[in-house]
């Protein structure tokens, strides 16, 4: 019995099973959860014009998640739980067994209502909730 416990418990590490663990530091006002798309801007691509920093989001995908897809989309995933629609400052690290990635969750002016004229500045900030000093990075 015991060699068949060991031989099930060596077959499901060898299956290459995988999972992604995501983890968060609240820095901002979380809003209702967000059911589009979240928006990935990669680190060094320019962020949007505005937004409110809501949370720094962590995702690690082991085994067969140990990719940039799985880690991604453990970001996106989590964004939308805060209401975020945006992940900027994105950097994700792989390895053979493992993967990370790490970014700003943001809300921008999508969700506020409708978007500001690019060509124009606005002088609407964030939602009233929002404390002064998480707008406009």
């Amino acid at each position: 019995m015991m060699r068949l416990a060991f031989a099930f418990a060596a077959a499901m590490a060898l299956c290459g099973c995988g999972r992604v663990q995501t983890s968060r530091v609240i820095t901002g006002p979380t809003g209702a959860p967000f059911a589009g798309q979240v928006a990935i801007v990669m680190e060094n691509a320019p962020p949007p014009a505005q937004f409110v920093e809501v949370a720094i989001l962590q995702s690690i995908g082991y085994g067969m998640s140990a990719d940039l897809a799985s880690v991604v989309g453990g970001l996106q995933a989590e964004a939308a739980r805060l209401g975020c629609d945006a992940v900027i400052r994105v950097r994700v690290d792989q390895g053979a067994s493992q993967a990370s990635g790490t970014g700003v969750c943001v809300r921008t002016p999508a969700t506020w209502g409708a978007p500001p004229t690019p060509a124009q500045p606005t002088t609407e900030g964030p939602p009233a909730e929002t404390p002064s000093g998480f707008g406009g990075h």
